[in-house]
């Protein structure tokens, strides 16, 4: 399976298929990062599917770039689908990424790895192959 990548203010943004408890949706401009070790949505983003914190989520901190503390949370999703390739029972981090709301996400290397991905920037495609 084959994905097209897009390329904005130097950064790739792909889009990604989240199912959780029955409802699903599409989260554009999640930007494909090598350099995250996992995967985090925006909870702005997934809000209208019921993706909240709740009593039994871990809530994690972390330091970004520059020292400044950030929070998530993480939660067990039971599907994710990148085109026609999909993984399920993933767990997710959620937490604010961009205060300006340009980027929903980060696809990070938990999910690459397992998705097995080759990212070919000359076609700008991201090939995808989970079995």
């Amino acid at each position: 399976m084959t994905l097209n990548i897009v390329p904005k203010d130097g950064l790739l943004f792909t889009s990604i298929e989240i199912v959780f408890r029955g409802k699903s949706m599409v989260i554009d401009n999640v930007v494909i990062d090598t350099g995250a070790a996992e995967t985090i949505i925006s909870p702005d983003a997934v809000e209208e599917i019921g993706i909240s914190a709740e009593l039994d989520d871990y809530i994690h901190s972390s330091y970004g770039i520059g020292g400044s503390l950030h929070r998530f949370y993480s939660k067990s999703i039971d599907q994710v689908n990148l085109g026609a390739v999909s993984l399920s029972n993933v767990k997710l981090d959620f937490g604010i990424i961009d205060p300006q709301g340009h980027i929903n996400g980060l696809l990070g290397l938990d999910l690459l790895i397992k998705l097995n991905a080759v990212i070919d920037l000359k076609h700008l495609t991201l090939s995808l192959d989970a079995s």
